[in-house]
């Protein structure tokens, strides 16, 4: 099965980071994996974009056709990237402090305040990106929290791996909250109509 995640926001958010992260998460969990990046001549503030296709066979086309899953950090890469997504199928996980999402674009919508979380938990906001890396993990299942707790172990600074790692299991508790509420108000929409 072929799975195609799209991160896309603004340079400093780590968004090349987090696909890096769930690249080696994929390959740790023995999947083929591909990873792209584009970003603009700015070092920090310009529009930053990186696609992840994982799959079970040999993947013969690097790009994103189909995406299933869009991860979003910017409101200026929300309108330029969500136009690629599919309303039905696309899951779109958006980082809710700085993206203002468009409800019609996706029904599978899912919120997370990633940078505000980041923000409070730790002082700081270098840590949103990890949030969302969990979140994404919760949601979808395309690989699991432990493969993404191993992929940290190197890839980011010694002295930040315990924040790190508390922030990935903070996004992963926050997308099973979502998910569940998500599913509940799914079920509570089937009652009524039934």
């Amino acid at each position: 099965m072929r799975s195609e995640v799209v991160f896309a926001g603004f340079g400093g958010q780590g968004v090349i980071k987090a696909a890096l992260l769930l690249a080696l998460a994929a390959v740790l969990e023995e999947k083929e994996v591909a990873q792209t990046q584009s970003y603009g001549p700015e070092a920090r503030g310009g529009a930053c974009r990186s696609e992840v296709i994982i799959s079970d066979e040999k993947i013969d086309y690097i790009k994103a056709e189909r995406i299933d899953a869009f991860v979003v950090m910017s409101q200026p890469a929300m309108e330029k990237y969500a136009e690629a997504t599919d309303p039905e199928n696309t899951v779109i996980i958006a980082d809710t402090t700085l993206v203002q999402p468009a409800p019609e674009k996706s029904r599978r919508l899912y919120p997370v305040r990633a940078t505000s979380v980041s923000e409070e938990t730790f002082g700081r906001s270098l840590f949103a990106n990890i949030i969302m890396l969990g979140a994404l993990s919760a949601v979808t299942g395309i690989v699991s929290i432990s493969s993404l707790e191993k992929a940290l172990t190197g890839n980011v600074p010694p002295e930040t791996i315990e924040q790190n790692r508390n922030a990935l299991k903070k996004g992963y508790e926050m997308g099973e909250a979502i998910k569940r509420k998500a599913t509940e108000a799914k079920s509570s929409k089937l009652d009524v109509e039934s």
